[in-house]
């Protein structure tokens, strides 16, 4: 047995998009993204690329990995701009 994408990054999940949606996620990584974070964060916006965009440049998804006080820092006024 085996046959499912155990060859690929250690187990990570194997999406299926379609080619328009797989060329959002090209872009994303021409951007210098990773390319296993950009579909997830494509996906995450709802197919959205801009939005997907923003959220890899903001730190992508490690602000919330890193989110027990790590260095995000900042003042705490600008806080909740990240859950609107």
């Amino acid at each position: 047995g085996g046959e499912g994408g155990d060859g690929m990054m250690g187990g990570a999940q194997v999406l299926r998009l379609s080619e328009e949606e797989m060329a959002a996620v090209d872009r994303l990584t021409e951007m210098g993204f990773d390319r296993a974070e950009a579909a997830q964060a494509y996906l995450a916006c709802d197919k959205n690329e801009a939005l997907a965009a923003n959220l890899l440049m903001d730190g992508g998804f490690n602000m919330f990995d890193e989110a027990d006080g790590g260095d995000m820092g900042g003042d705490d006024e600008g806080d909740d701009d990240m859950y609107d």
